[in-house]
């Protein structure tokens, strides 16, 4: 049986490590408003530079059709399609023999017309001559009216007479000439320098007028067009841009990786297209190396002059909602306000801001998920920094270790009495 001595010394030990622990126990601290952790910038106003994009499409500035002139098998097709030519390469060849034989017969007929000419010429000054010496004898008398008269006529005739056989050497010289042309036209030859598209016949086919008259095309590849078409109400800008001289355009192909070329507008559509309300208008840019192809689709920016004073804020610090747009500005007593702005300009991650904001103005740009009006909010430490612990929460710690420390020691000791007392 547990001595009395001993049951006194456990009560009188428990209620001294309660009293211990009641004693060593911090007062409960005031409760901390709730600050949402996150990051601000400050906006900034800055001069940039207008700009305008538009969806376009890239368009061969001299676009031509090879085509078979005169009619004939097609022979031989002498440059692979989709080469890059030059201009008087000779792409295909007709059968030239049917036309080399015109050509003969054409020379031919000019020889037969030529000869002809000088005995007409002969005949003529004959009759001319006869004439000049029989004048003065008819008006004499030696030589009667009648018989001048016949002579007269006969030199009217000699000189008809070779005015035909003149008239038949110019139709033979043209007809040689058409033979020589319609000749040449056997060797098609490209009018310009581009990319050879597919072919339309193959060797052996007949070409040619009535048959397959359009052999292939060819696109020229430098300079090139990008044609886009900005809406009617947006003319009064880019004219005015365009009256103080030239509008730089950007065109963008974009993919895997995306390339550029730099070019200026250089046509503007006399009217407005009824169905889409929307202009035509071509900017000329550089391609030399035939990155861009006829038909590609390509994004055309267009400066359009500098705009002073634009509030600049990350395009992250947006919420969208329905169709505006909203940031979190945040007041002097660090508390957030839901404000709408208008987003009219982009420039890289940055969005212009033309209302709703005002330079200096401090929003929030991540840490948004949770914010209503009115919430207070704290700059949240940066990625990677350890936060400091409260000091309220530093000293609780301390003091509740201390506690375990006192309460552990004051039963080590109760339990040596207790064995002393056993013992006895």
């Amino acid at each position: 049986m547990m001595s009395t001595n001993r049951i006194a010394t456990v009560v009188l030990a428990s209620a001294v490590a309660a009293v211990a622990a009641s004693c060593g126990k911090p007062e409960g601290l005031p409760a901390r408003p709730t600050e949402m952790p996150v990051h601000t910038v400050v906006a900034q106003s800055k001069t940039i530079k207008r700009t305008k994009s538009y969806p376009g499409t890239t368009a061969s500035v001299h676009p031509v059709k090879i085509s078979a002139r005169v009619t004939g098998f097609l022979d031989h097709a002498l440059v692979a399609d989709g080469s890059l030519v030059k201009a008087g390469d000779v792409l295909y060849t007709i059968d030239p023999r049917p036309f080399q034989a015109a050509l003969d017969q054409a020379n031919a007929s000019l020889a037969q017309a030529n000869a002809q000419v000088p005995g007409a010429r002969a005949a003529r000054d004959l009759a001319k001559r006869d004439v000049d010496r029989n004048r003065p004898l008819s008006e004499s008398g030696a030589v009667s009216k009648q018989s001048f008269d016949q002579m007269t006529s006969k030199l009217e005739q000699s000189e008809s007479q070779l005015q035909a056989a003149e008239a038949q050497v110019l139709a033979a010289t043209a007809q040689v000439e058409t033979a020589k042309l319609n000749l040449s036209y056997c060797r098609v030859t490209a009018p310009e320098a581009g990319l050879l598209g597919k072919s339309a016949a193959y060797e052996g086919q007949m070409v040619g007028p009535g048959y397959t008259v359009d052999l292939n095309d060819i696109q020229q590849l430098d300079p090139m067009w990008a044609e886009f078409s900005p809406s009617a109400t947006e003319w009064p800008l880019i004219g005015g841009q365009l009256a103080q001289g030239a509008v730089n355009a950007n065109i963008t192909y974009g993919g895997m990786a995306s390339i550029t070329a730099k070019g200026t507008v250089t046509f503007v559509a006399n009217q407005v297209d009824k169905s889409t309300s929307t202009m035509l208008l071509r900017a000329t840019f550089a391609n030399p190396n035939a990155v861009f192809r006829p038909g590609t689709y390509v994004d055309v920016q267009i400066e359009l002059g500098d705009v002073p004073g634009v509030v600049m804020v990350p395009i992250q610090a947006l919420v969208a909602r329905e169709t505006d747009f909203f940031v979190w500005r945040v007041k002097s007593d660090n508390t957030v306000e839901n404000v709408r702005v208008k987003a009219s300009i982009r420039e890289d991650e940055m969005a212009g801001i033309s209302e709703g904001l005002n330079a200096g103005d401090r929003i929030v740009v991540t840490g948004v998920q949770k914010l209503r009006d009115g919430s207070k909010v704290v700059e949240a430490p940066n990625a990677g920094a350890a936060a400091p612990a409260p000091a309220a929460e530093t000293k609780a710690s301390e003091t509740k270790a201390s506690e375990t420390k006192a309460s552990e020691t004051k039963a080590s000791e109760t339990r040596a009495s207790d064995s002393k007392a056993e013992k006895k």
